[in-house]
């Protein structure tokens, strides 16, 4: 039977009978179960809530104290009967959380018609500990709230995907919302993944991702990203900040770094039968630049999943980041030259690679033609030299590397 959602959850509650209330809808991820009783939600299933240990986590409840009530209660119910026992939990702060619980699951399907189905339960215990009243307000308050969304966050389902623009980074230094969202976005995840681990109430979330769409940080998974290519660098110039994932887990933000001296290598895709001899190199001098206090950041036009399958067999010391929409790239002006690929002074360092990476060194991710790119950036995040391959293989020469590390030395002279 087709039925407005809330409509449905107040219709089963009022029953005396212990019910399961199953709501389906296209987009699976909004399938949700409840089981009520008596006017009470005593039990819920959804793919947008955060697990219980997420919940009590925000609570400021410790993790092992957590993994130890799971242990000793058995189950959710053992285990909250564990922490409010022994005091680690409050009963306010416990009603407060499944009511949040509640609302935040009952959020995303407020304006939604579902398929629904029902049927009886006996013996499961209750895991949702909401009185008729609180049962009442949730759904209520999901109601309230979902009247204040826009018809495009109200568009926003939990498998939309997003695409993080790595130069918007900074503009979110300050609010910790966007920032969480910002970055599970740049780690793939959906809308609905977000919820979950984040966590932010869905209404919350859909206003921030809506936010950041407009500002133009975020943008829907498969819309082209607009493309500029800004002017080569030089040196004098500050080092423009982006943030990236890295292949280790998490993101790299150029600006962190700040305090020291960086070598900002990008690279074309993850099997570059040019690039990874470069780096073979580099990882093997990095023990004699992180002693002079230089920090190398390496930058490949791969998705994050590829590179563990080139660059990664290396496993570089340092950041290897992923930048497959190449924006990265169009603000530090980097450009594709068929002349600079089929040089014939490539040759060598080509041989090397096929033999470091196989017949994958072919494989295409828009950046065969692609010509590399090297900065030296001083303490100060400024750019101190803006190297451009003329061809693919034409890398900044390690000896001058290890100078411009020497020179970082307070009291050095700089390069010129």
């Amino acid at each position: 039977m087709l039925l407005p959602v809330l409509q449905a959850v107040s219709q089963v509650a009022a029953k005396d009978s212990p019910t399961v209330l199953n709501l389906s809808f296209a987009d699976q991820q909004l399938n949700t179960a409840l089981r009520l009783m008596q006017g009470q939600i005593v039990g819920l299933r959804s793919s947008v809530l955060p697990p219980w240990s997420v919940s009590l986590i925000a609570l400021g409840v410790h993790p092992a104290t957590i993994a130890e009530a799971q242990q000793v209660g058995g189950n959710l119910q053992g285990a909250l009967a564990f922490l409010l026992d022994r005091g680690y939990l409050g009963r306010t702060q416990l009603d407060t959380a499944a009511q949040e619980r509640a609302l935040s699951a009952l959020l995303p399907l407020a304006w939604q018609t579902s398929m629904t189905s029902s049927a009886p339960w006996t013996d499961a215990p209750a895991e949702l500990p909401l009185n008729s009243t609180q049962t009442r307000q949730a759904v209520e308050t999901a109601e309230r709230h979902a009247a204040l969304l826009t018809r495009e966050e109200r568009s926003l389902k939990p498998s939309s995907r997003f695409a993080a623009n790595p130069l918007s980074a900074p503009a979110l230094l300050g609010d910790d919302g966007k920032e969480r969202v910002y970055h599970a976005a740049m780690r793939g995840l959906s809308l609905g993944e977000m919820s979950q681990r984040t966590p932010q109430r869905w209404d919350t979330l859909t206003q921030t991702v809506s936010r950041l769409l407009r500002d133009g940080a975020l943008r829907p998974q498969n819309a082209a990203a607009p493309r500029e290519v800004a002017d080569a660098l030089k040196a004098g110039q500050a080092a423009p900040d982006f943030c990236l994932p890295d292949l280790a887990g998490g993101e790299l933000r150029l600006s962190a770094l700040r305090g020291q001296p960086v070598w900002l290598v990008f690279n074309r895709q993850s099997t570059c039968a040019m690039c990874n001899p470069h780096h073979a190199k580099i990882i093997a001098m990095h023990e004699r630049l992180r002693e002079r206090g230089v920090q190398i950041v390496s930058v490949w036009g791969s998705p994050l999943e590829d590179l563990s399958d080139g660059i990664g067999r290396q496993r570089p010391p340092y950041p290897v980041l992923a930048d497959p929409k190449d924006e990265t790239y169009d603000r530090y002006g980097l450009r594709m030259s068929l002349k600079g690929t089929l040089d014939p002074r490539n040759l060598s360092t080509m041989i090397q690679g096929f033999r470091m990476m196989g017949a994958s060194a072919l494989k295409d991710d828009g950046e065969l033609l692609r010509m590399p790119a090297e900065f030296l950036i001083g303490a100060d995040g400024v750019i101190e030299t803006a190297h451009y391959n003329s061809y693919g293989s034409d890398w900044l020469p390690l000896e001058r590397v290890l100078s411009w590390a020497d020179q970082q030395k307070p009291g050095s002279s700089k390069l010129n």
